[in-house]
């Protein structure tokens, strides 16, 4: 009978593990993608805004002040949120072990016995 809760709490475990892995890898997939895409996005809205900027005979003083807005505005968010969403190490899960070690659980359990 422990044996058969035994695997099957270990069953569990691993389970949860894989669970917790195939997570982990779906936000490295996002976290790469929206890196791209803010990498795109940011190289786009500055070379529209700096058009604008260098050919200011083309364009009213209004578009001009919005593109240069622009450009400094979404350069900086962009770069602020790339940041704090793609590189930042602290919003990484991290992988760990859910089985519990029988040694530890023994120790544990021999502590808790002694007066």
């Amino acid at each position: 009978m422990a044996s058969d809760r035994a695997r099957e709490q270990l069953r569990q475990e691993r389970e949860t593990f894989e669970q917790a892995r195939t997570h982990v890898a779906r936000w490295f997939a996002l976290r790469l993608c929206m890196g791209y895409i803010g990498i795109v996005l940011m190289t786009l809205v500055a070379a529209v805004s700096t058009y604008v900027i260098l050919h200011p005979d083309r364009y009213d003083a209004t578009v001009l002040g919005v593109a240069g807005t622009a450009l400094l505005v979404d350069i900086v968010s962009l770069a602020v949120s790339i940041f704090r969403l793609v590189l930042q190490q602290g919003s990484i899960a991290q992988l760990k072990p859910v089985t519990k070690c029988a040694a530890t659980t023994r120790r544990r359990n021999a502590t808790d016995l002694r007066p």
